[in-house]
């Protein structure tokens, strides 16, 4: 078994991250993504991984940072080491999506308390 891990990093209240990252996973399983967001959607589906962890942590009011890491077992007999890094490389891609569809959202919303909007 290999541990895939990764980590982004967005300008957003924790909560607003938090609730986000339930959406994006929801929205990627289920190929559910309203019109102007399908540049999102990522690829949860195929990494099929066996459990993992999201820990959302804060630096100040505003910084968030968001670190997945996986228990991912490759499924190939032949090449299992280019798999792991296959996945690994995935799950860096979808992190990137959900940074830029958490930053998308929170424009939309104005998530960010105290700040002049755009």
């Amino acid at each position: 078994m290999a541990i895939l891990s990764g980590s982004v990093e967005a300008d957003v209240p924790i909560q607003f991250a938090d609730r986000e990252w339930s959406e994006f996973v929801w929205r990627s399983l289920y190929g559910n993504f309203a019109k102007g967001f399908a540049e999102y959607s990522s690829s949860i589906t195929e990494t099929d991984a066996d459990s993992g962890t999201v820990k959302f942590e804060t630096e100040g009011e505003r910084l968030v940072r968001v670190t997945v890491e996986v228990d991912y077992t490759p499924r190939s007999q032949s090449d299992p080491q280019a798999e792991v890094l296959l996945a690994q490389a995935r799950l860096d891609r979808d992190l990137a999506k959900y940074r830029d569809f958490l930053v998308h959202r929170c424009e939309q919303e104005d998530c960010r308390p105290g700040r002049p909007s755009a």
